[in-house]
């Protein structure tokens, strides 16, 4: 009888160890998902600002690369388009084919590659109106901004030399 007391608290604590951290999990933060906010927009334009005139002082831009540099800030500038792609509801998305959904991500990888064209021209114009040790500084704050972006997505793998580990 009392070891089957003891198995029943057991399986009660762990029960209730479980509902407490299924409830823990599905409490939102309140977040709400959507377009940001003006505020997030103002803050996210902050940082912005901040992160182009620090790379502007260490890249010490003379009067003669002022101009490529208002250019390459231009280009590089997020620019919301005239009329945003139409995404399809969860409804709408549920009763699309196979070929018709990889319809769509194709069409949206191919806007995300024109971007990635024409910020990939911006940044080698203004490369070239570098000096060699700029271009080194450019080099640095690049590598930085990719490893903050990708890096914690599981892009990067490797050490410190970039090496990929081997997986068990």
């Amino acid at each position: 009888m009392f070891k089957l007391r003891k198995q029943l608290l057991i399986g009660v604590t762990a029960l209730s160890i479980a509902a407490m951290g299924l409830t823990a999990y599905a409490q939102t933060d309140g977040a709400k998902k959507g377009p940001p906010t003006p505020e997030q927009q103002a803050k996210f334009a902050d940082r912005m600002a901040k992160m182009q005139a620090k790379w502007h002082d260490d890249l010490k831009i003379t009067a003669a690369q002022e101009p490529a540099w208002q250019t390459f800030i231009g280009k590089i500038k997020p620019a919301k388009p005239a009329v945003p792609p139409q995404r399809p509801s969860k409804e709408d998305w549920a009763k699309l084919s196979a070929p018709e959904r990889l319809d769509h991500q194709m069409e949206f990888l191919k806007r995300a590659e024109t971007r990635l064209a024409e910020h990939t021209a911006a940044v080698k114009e203004f490369y070239a109106v570098l000096t060699p040790v700029q271009q080194k500084v450019f080099d640095e704050h690049f590598k930085r901004l990719e490893q903050h972006r990708f890096g914690h997505r599981g892009f990067h793998r490797g050490g410190p030399d970039g090496a990929q580990e081997s997986r068990p």
